[in-house]
């Protein structure tokens, strides 16, 4: 039998990234917005899927650089279950494990210190 955990997905992140270290290894947790469009008959519906992610090591060293509240971004990972108890009721919900990431858009935050350059600033 083979199994296979794997997602991608593009949306818009929904809060600035909280990055920590734990145990000497960098921790970073956001969400992420992903829409679909679609029809119902003749009306035009709208869906919106809000999933939580989270990224380790050098991965979410960059996110806590480079991301940012309602940056375009593309998340490639696995799903993680994760499990709690609150209040004697047993909860769960899912995350995406980020293993590689792909920021979609030029506006970026850039870390301190970075120019951005124009066509002027070429000397030639």
């Amino acid at each position: 039998m083979a199994n296979f955990n794997k997602v991608i997905l593009i949306g818009n992140i929904t809060k600035n990234p909280e990055v920590r270290e734990l145990s000497g290894t960098r921790i970073a947790k956001s969400g992420i917005a992903v829409n679909r469009k679609y029809k119902s008959g003749d009306e035009q519906k709208e869906e919106t899927l809000f999933i939580d992610f989270v990224a380790f090591g050098r991965l979410a060293e960059i996110i806590g650089e480079y991301v940012t509240k309602g940056n375009p971004l593309m998340i490639e990972g696995r799903l993680k279950l994760n499990q709690w108890d609150q209040d004697g009721q047993k909860r769960s919900k899912h995350e995406i494990v980020a293993e590689n990431i792909q920021l979609l858009s030029s506006g970026q935050a850039k870390p301190a210190g970075e120019k951005d350059y124009s066509e002027d600033d070429i000397p030639f």
